[in-house]
């Protein structure tokens, strides 16, 4: 999933048209919810795209063969309208038996309303909770009871231009303090050494919230969504008002699409760049010569988070409504969802990172992909969610406009913090 779609899968509000898929549902009718008895309700929200529309066909194909006599109501529809779709069923009282949702809040409002069934005991048998990448687990575990199986993965990760660093004799830097010296001989040397473009705004949200991680610890977000207080801080701010001082930016880094700022980096006019794991396919058309390299955001001295921490986000989960009649069908429908090679061939058709462990592998997901799970996300302690997918409008405007201030100069790293934390708290 790119930065885009992950954004419109975060924001969608909008009703659309519902797409019945292949199955017991006909294309002119909308089931009842829930099944009976050796019957299945599964909906999700893999379609409109090609990739995902050829995942769940060959998923959806699998299972059916592995159980040829329940009967399988299949309805699918696009993100965009997926979320309302979701949340007027469980408002009806008419859920399905197996539910596509986005994870953290969004399904913990359900949790909260006793519309899920927990996996504990399923996920406690045969090793099949221990499959998964542990940090995954927590956007769908509420007190202590895991509600759903996470799929898949974003998480963005410092990428530079391997080719370039061997001719100029750059190692990668650990430390942040070692990343600005090293920014500082890049610069020197005539060449951008971040190529950040945030005319769309999100492209800097990645630069604050790792600094607020390594500074503060995750969860500041996640914290104030589930009844705590934010407390966002000044020292967090202060990597992103560094790179912009001491003009490590492009010029006019606020007016440069990130799509501009990446052609400096493919171009090798610019050195790094932070961003998503779909910096992978932004680079597939990179000139001859240029190869794609990472490395996990740098630590920060005296940082009170832990600094294996990595910014990303479980994009997609699969949970089991409380008033499923047949509970066992639909924990095999998860563990098959969830097996080896279903997760194997969700890479292969997607190209992004699974939740399980093992399956982003060489073969299916290239060796840069499968290297960023081995090397930096399985060792994460924590993944912490993307903040501006899980704000509310209003905030997410004051959030994204702050930080082009921070970049311009025309708020300090104090005066962002202050501005943020008071949008947030109100709650709009």
């Amino acid at each position: 999933m790119n930065r885009h779609l992950r954004k419109a899968a975060a924001a969608a509000l909008a009703v659309g048209a519902l797409v019945a898929l292949s199955g017991c549902v006909g294309s002119g009718s909308a089931p009842a919810a829930g099944g009976g008895a050796d019957s299945l309700t599964i909906w999700h929200a893999y379609a409109g795209q090609a990739d995902k529309v050829e995942f769940m066909k060959w998923a959806m194909d699998g299972f059916k063969k592995e159980h040829p006599e329940a009967k399988i109501k299949e309805v699918s529809a696009e993100q965009s309208s997926y979320k309302t779709k979701l949340q007027t069923a469980m408002s009806t009282g008419d859920a399905p038996d197996v539910f596509y949702t986005l994870p953290g809040g969004f399904l913990d409002a359900f949790v909260k309303s006793g519309q899920v069934a927990d996996l504990d005991d399923a996920l406690a048998e045969d090793g099949w909770g221990d499959s998964f990448i542990p940090a995954a687990m927590d956007s769908v575990t509420f007190d202590d009871s895991t509600y759903a199986v996470p799929i898949d993965i974003d998480a963005a990760v410092v990428w530079y231009n391997k080719a370039l660093f061997e001719k100029k004799g750059w190692t990668t830097p650990k430390t942040w303090d070692e990343f600005v010296q090293l920014s500082e001989k890049i610069a020197a040397d005539g060449i951008v050494p971040v190529a950040l473009g945030n005319k769309d705004s999100w492209p800097a949200t990645f630069w604050f919230q790792y600094g607020q991680m390594r500074t503060e610890g995750s969860g500041l977000v996640t914290d104030f969504l589930n009844g705590g207080k934010i407390a966002l801080d000044a020292k967090g701010a202060e990597p992103l008002q560094t790179l912009a001082q001491k003009k490590l930016l492009p010029t006019g880094a606020n007016g440069m699409s990130d799509q501009e700022a990446n052609l400096l980096f493919l171009n090798g006019q610019a050195a790094m760049v932070l961003n998503g794991t779909w910096q992978i396919g932004m680079s597939a058309d990179a000139p001859a010569g240029f190869e794609l390299g990472y490395f996990p955001f740098p630590t920060v001295a005296a940082g009170k988070g832990d600094q294996t921490d990595t910014l990303a986000g479980v994009a997609a989960a699969f949970a089991i409504s409380e008033k499923a009649k047949d509970k066992k069908l639909a924990t095999e429908f998860l563990q098959y969802m969830t097996s080896p090679d279903v997760m194997k061939k969700y890479v292969e058709l997607r190209k992004t990172m699974v939740t399980l462990k093992g399956a982003t592998t060489p073969d299916v997901a290239g060796p840069v992909l499968s290297g960023i799970v081995s090397d930096i996300i399985e060792p994460a302690g924590h993944l912490d969610p993307f903040y501006d997918t899980a704000l509310p409008p209003k905030a997410t405007t004051v959030y994204y406009s702050t930080l082009q201030g921070l970049i311009e100069g025309s708020v300090d790293a104090q005066q962002a913090v202050d501005a943020i934390n008071e949008a947030i708290s109100a709650g709009k």
